[in-house]
C-alpha cells in the first residue's frame, strides 16, 4: 500500500491481517507470521509494517522482538485478544470502542501519538544570508536533475543549505506532524514544473 503522503522515514506501508484460532499451535502460527514479515521486509526494508488481528493465546514478542504491541485495552470480556504490532516505537495509543453489530469483540481506536522533535530556527542574520543564497540560486539545475521526485529535490536542497551555508541557528521544539509536509508541498508548488495536461 502506498498512500499519497507518508512520513519521510517510511517508503511503504505493509499491513498483515492475522487470525490465530484458539486451537492453533501458537508457536507455529508465530513462526509463520515471522517468516512472512521477513519475506516482506527484504524488498522493502524501510516500510512501516503493521500486523493486526485476533491472536487469541499467541504473542509475537519472542519471534518479532523489535515490533511493539499497541493494544492495551481489553477486546473480549476481560482479555486482550485483538492486537496490533508495528515496527515503530511509541506511535499509537489505544482505547476501547463498543463492538460492531453482533460481534463479541470490542473495536479498538488507535490514535497516533505526536512525538516532539527539534526544529532548527534560523537567526535573523542567517535568514538574510539564506534569502540571498536562494535569490542567486539557479533553481532549474535542481528541477532538471530531479524532475518530479520531490523527495530527491528536498534532499538536494537541504544538502545545499547545510553544506554551503554554515549558518548559526536556534533550536525549538515542535510536534513531528506540524512540519515536513508543508515544506514539501511548497517546494512542489514553487519549484517543480507543472504537469502538462494530456
Amino acid at each position: 500500500m502506498r498512500p499519497h503522503y507518508l512520513p519521510r522515514e517510511f517508503t511503504h506501508v505493509i499491513v498483515i491481517a492475522a487470525y490465530i484460532p484458539p486451537s492453533a499451535n501458537a508457536e507455529e502460527a508465530c513462526d509463520v507470521i515471522s517468516s512472512t514479515v521477513r519475506r516482506l521486509q527484504t524488498p522493502h526494508p524501510n516500510a512501516l509494517l503493521l500486523i493486526s488481528g485476533d491472536f487469541n493465546h499467541a504473542s509475537l514478542s519472542k519471534t518479532l522482538p523489535t515490533f511493539k504491541q499497541y493494544v492495551t485495552c481489553t477486546t473480549r470480556g476481560n482479555k486482550t485478544l485483538d492486537l496490533l504490532y508495528a515496527n515503530t516505537k511509541d506511535a499509537y495509543s489505544s482505547s476501547p470502542l463498543p463492538p460492531l453489530g453482533n460481534s463479541d469483540h470490542n473495536l479498538v481506536h488507535l490514535q497516533p501519538v505526536d512525538q516532539p522533535c527539534t526544529v532548527k530556527k534560523w537567526s535573523e542574520e542567517s535568514e538574510e544570508a539564506l534569502k540571498d543564497c536562494f535569490d542567486t540560486t539557479a533553481w532549474d539545475v535542481f528541477t532538471d536533475s530531479h524532475g518530479e521526485d520531490i523527495n530527491g529535490l528536498t534532499d538536494c536542497i537541504t544538502s545545499k543549505v547545510h553544506k554551503e551555508m554554515a549558518l548559526p541557528f536556534c533550536c525549538a521544539r515542535a510536534l513531528s506532524s506540524s512540519f515536513g509536509m508543508d515544506f514539501r508541498s511548497n517546494l512542489q508548488h514553487d519549484f517543480l514544473p507543472a504537469r502538462s495536461g494530456g
